[in-house]
């Protein structure tokens, strides 16, 4: 349960985020900035999920389990923030739809993986 709520916490800053503030960074055409904001979205997710993990002491067989139940509470509210995108986010711009998808996608990704664990083997 601690980690449903934790994806709604992450799914709530991220809204508030782009209610806010996401004119100065989700700008249609702009692909320097757009590039640097997905390229930026690596890190915010890492120490979302990476610190989370640690200090709930989760094993590295339960983070692929943790990473979906943290990531679906905000997946299913992004139905939402998507389907009624120009009435949530005024500050943007209706053509800013499809980038706020890709990233909305691009950020559920990043935080599935954290859950996978890296094994590197030595021979």
């Amino acid at each position: 349960m601690k980690n449903v709520v934790w994806g709604f916490l992450l799914w709530i800053s991220a809204t508030l985020l782009f209610r806010f503030f996401g004119h100065m960074f989700l700008i249609p055409g702009n692909m320097m900035l757009l590039l640097i904001t997905f390229i930026l979205t690596i890190p915010l997710i890492a120490l979302a999920a990476y610190p989370y993990y640690y200090l709930r002491k989760i094993p590295e067989s339960k983070r692929l389990l943790s990473s979906v139940q943290i990531a679906l509470p905000g997946m299913i509210l992004d139905i939402f923030s998507v389907l009624y995108f120009n009435n949530l986010f005024t500050n943007l711009h209706s053509d800013s739809l499809p980038l706020f998808a890709a990233w909305l996608l691009w950020a559920y990704s990043l935080l599935l993986i954290s859950g996978f664990s890296i094994k590197i083997r030595s021979n």
